[in-house]
């Protein structure tokens, strides 16, 4: 008779094994659980001391660049310019012009004997510009007339020619203002100012053709004089 062959679980060397295995597998994956560790371990503590270090650390403010001031610049010396003008107020003596400008004036014209009230002379001043010119008017010493051309970029405002029809002789600088927008350039200026006499005539842009613009004069501050030129 053949013995009986017991099933294969049941063989005691195949538990034995098995037990065997498992154990090997259970220890193989602590160890690399515990590598784990050790190799995270100093990261993590690294990272703290950095933490800790960025947080007791001060963070340096970067400097702000100081903004450079724009100062004006400085007003040119022996030349009129713009502000210079409008500093001279008629009724100045020479000398007291030349003191503004910074240069003697150059004589283009005079009348009347040296010294008398009538004596009368006319100078032109070096200016700052571009085919700019300045002449002032002396009688009896004193300013009676300035005028300039060139020293400034002109007025803002733009007259077109049904504005420039709307104007009457006659009208205060401010109606005349109502009507087209604001003031113009001082081309030239005589009289004590708030009197009747106070002459001032002003240059505007022209809406037209090109070089367009409007010459208007004042006297005791009521329109006396318009031209145009090239307005369309």
């Amino acid at each position: 008779m053949s013995k009986v062959k017991k099933p294969f679980s049941k063989k005691w060397w195949v538990w034995v094994l098995a037990i065997l295995f498992i154990v090997g597998i259970v220890g193989c994956s602590e160890e690399s659980a515990d590598t784990d560790k050790e190799v995270q371990t100093p990261a993590t503590e690294n990272d703290s001391k950095e933490d800790k270090a960025n947080k007791e650390t001060p963070k340096k403010e970067t400097p702000k660049k100081e903004q450079k001031k724009t100062d004006k610049p400085a007003a040119k010396k022996g030349v009129l310019t713009k502000e210079k003008f409008e500093q001279i107020k008629d009724g100045m003596t020479y000398e007291e012009v030349v003191n503004i400008v910074g240069a003697e004036g150059k004589v283009i014209s005079e009348t009347g004997d040296k010294g008398s009230q009538y004596h009368t002379v006319m100078y032109e001043f070096d200016t700052d510009g571009f085919m700019s010119n300045a002449s002032m008017m002396f009688q009896g010493g004193k300013l009676i007339n300035k005028a300039q051309f060139g020293l400034g970029e002109g007025s803002d405002v733009e007259i077109s020619l049904e504005e420039f029809n709307k104007l009457q002789n006659g009208m205060t600088l401010e109606e005349v203002i109502d009507i087209v927008g604001g003031k113009g350039e001082i081309l030239s200026e005589s009289g004590t100012k708030g009197t009747d006499l106070h002459t001032v005539m002003y240059s505007y842009k022209g809406k037209g053709s090109i070089g367009a613009n409007v010459s208007l004069m004042f006297q005791g501050n009521k329109l006396q004089n318009k031209s145009q030129f090239g307005l369309e």
